[in-house]
């Protein structure tokens, strides 16, 4: 004799149709793939297919969200999860997961790591790829407007003496005639300006478009050092001809739009711009690209590498000096790092071969 099967896992809940906000006891099971619900007064049933079972928290209520409006309610939280476990119900693998402290963690540590080598590595090589198909005219347009603000904000006219700036300007284009073909020789514009008191101080800096800013405090400082005015102007060039700065703020940018895109606004992305780029400042691989430049073009030029290791020296002489609060500008050099690494770079290139 055939024993009778066991019967259908059963378990009480809450029925709510959708069109009355009164709760109606029912007891249910699963049976040839359908969902019952039933007492005394009614017996219904859906297709388990047409079921939803929303994502389950490892504590409070369970619901299961029926056709036309209807819901299932179940308030023994564990008395629902024997019941679904043993009529085949189980979470999914992501609920699962989220349900787990060691999965959660898991999944936060590859979310950081992940994060981390896009913002290494990914965003760089996003950023030079977007570059490429950047037209120069953006940059000028860039450098323009960044050089508007800076003067505002920054600088004054400068009191060199117009044959002060014509000697170095043509200085300049002498060595870079000399360099051509081991040094990056991108059109520029040289620009003189004065800082006021506490400002920028000894400085230079580089512009998206060409423009190269010195400050009559870097002239006065390296009055004596011509040799190392080249360098520090042959460093700048080497940011323009690499297109660190629109590098920077393509990078910058596209960081900003993927947070923009996480809080859901980008309108003021193209209009930050020359502010983004005001505040930005080089990364270290960029310095050493400009380094490696600056050092090309004082070989072109049969000049000591080295005395731009006597600038830093200067310059960190200079800001301790100097009482009170000043001005930073990160993309000008004097906030650049003068650390023992490009020192001693600078003077051991003065040593090799050129």
């Amino acid at each position: 004799m055939t024993p009778p099967a066991p019967a259908a896992p059963t378990l009480d809940a809450e029925l709510f149709d959708g069109r009355s906000a009164a709760a109606q006891p029912v007891r249910l099971h699963i049976a040839h793939g359908q969902l019952h619900a039933s007492n005394d007064a009614l017996h219904q049933h859906w297709p388990l297919t047409a079921v939803r079972w929303p994502e389950r928290e490892r504590h409070g209520r369970r619901l299961a969200y029926l056709p036309g409006g209807a819901m299932l309610v179940g308030h023994d939280a564990r008395a629902w999860d024997d019941w679904a476990a043993a009529n085949g119900l189980h979470p999914s693998w992501l609920v699962r997961c989220m349900q787990s402290w060691r999965a959660v963690l898991a999944a936060l540590l590859a979310c950081v790591l992940l994060l981390g080598a896009a913002y290494r590595w990914g965003t760089p090589w996003a950023a030079q790829a977007v570059l490429g198909v950047v037209p120069p005219q953006v940059d000028a347009d860039i450098g323009e407007a960044v050089l508007a603000q800076v003067d505002t904000q920054w600088f004054q006219p400068s009191a060199l003496p117009q044959a002060t700036q014509d000697a170095l300007r043509a200085r300049l284009a002498q060595a870079v005639q000399r360099a051509a073909g081991r040094h990056p020789t991108p059109a520029y514009t040289l620009h003189f300006r004065a800082t006021p008191p506490g400002g920028l101080g000894a400085n230079a800096l580089a512009l998206p478009g060409g423009h190269l800013v010195v400050t009559d405090a870097m002239v006065k400082l390296l009055a004596d050092r011509p040799d190392a005015l080249i360098g520090v102007l042959g460093h700048e060039l080497g940011h323009v001809a690499r297109r660190h700065g629109m590098r920077s703020l393509v990078q910058a940018s596209l960081l900003a739009a993927l947070s923009s895109a996480v809080v859901g606004d980008v309108s003021s992305l193209i209009t930050a711009a020359p502010a983004l780029l005001g505040q930005m400042a080089y990364a270290r691989d960029f310095e050493r690209e400009a380094d490696d430049d600056a050092i090309a073009l004082m070989r072109a030029n049969s000049l000591d590498p080295a005395e731009m290791a006597l600038m830093f020296e200067r310059l960190q002489a200079e800001r301790q000096a100097r009482p009170g609060p000043r001005i930073e500008l990160p993309i000008a050099l004097s906030s650049h790092p003068a650390d023992a690494e490009r020192m001693a770079r600078l003077r051991g290139a003065a040593g090799q071969p050129h």
